[in-house]
């Protein structure tokens, strides 16, 4: 795979270093939407799909301890937030949008975008939901 430079500023390279040291191979893969907004659940073959290099990122968020008014039940709620840093030609290129799937080959795991966090610094973050396949 070829190594491209991304322009912050029209001046600063970022290091490609920073993929090599922390990224790894991620698919991404455009799929097809009906009118209503809803996924198909289908390949979208008028939109390439893109392999590049990335860097996922899962985070815990606050742990949040709810007790149910009559029942008195406890319940324990963690969340977990799990995104991808890439650069933005990738995106660009295959114009990756909400409902398109995410693909981490040496994971074997298959996310869905939720939505895209544009940076200033030329890398997007991805926000990611975990597809779990029947």
């Amino acid at each position: 795979m070829a190594k491209t430079k991304t322009v912050v500023n029209d001046t600063k390279p970022i290091d490609d270093a920073v993929d090599d040291a922390f990224g790894e191979p991620v698919v991404l893969k455009p799929m097809k939407t009906m009118s209503s907004g809803y996924r198909e659940a289908l390949p979208d073959d008028s939109r390439q799909p893109i392999i590049t290099r990335g860097i996922f990122d899962q985070a815990r968020g606050i742990i949040e301890n709810t007790a149910g008014s009559q029942s008195g039940f406890m319940h324990k709620q963690a969340t977990v937030g799990v995104s991808l840093s890439i650069r933005q030609e990738p995106v660009i290129q295959c114009d990756l949008r909400k409902g398109d799937r995410v693909f981490f080959p040496e994971r074997d795991e298959t996310y869905e975008v939720s939505y895209i966090h544009d940076d200033p610094g030329g890398r997007p973050d991805v926000n990611l939901l975990k597809v779990i396949e029947e």
